[in-house]
């Protein structure tokens, strides 16, 4: 699963908008409607801020990024 979409499972399941998880983030909604668009990635420090706000690991939020890159 990219990153974008395990974003917007997890935002869900929380039943928290866009707007809410970009508060919680210190960053735009737009930012968040990107990454789930996969429009663009959301950078290191960010990656982690979402690992820790949706206590999942990072392997588990970007083990197919990587192939991505590639």
């Amino acid at each position: 699963m990219k990153i974008g979409k395990v974003l917007q499972v997890q935002r869900e399941k929380r039943h928290w908008s866009q707007a809410e998880l970009a508060e919680k983030l210190s960053i735009s909604r737009q930012s968040i409607s990107k990454w789930e668009q996969e429009v663009a990635l959301p950078s290191f420090a960010n990656v982690v801020a979402i690992s820790d706000l949706f206590k999942i690991s990072l392997d588990d939020l970007i083990k197919d990024l990587w192939s991505e890159v590639k």
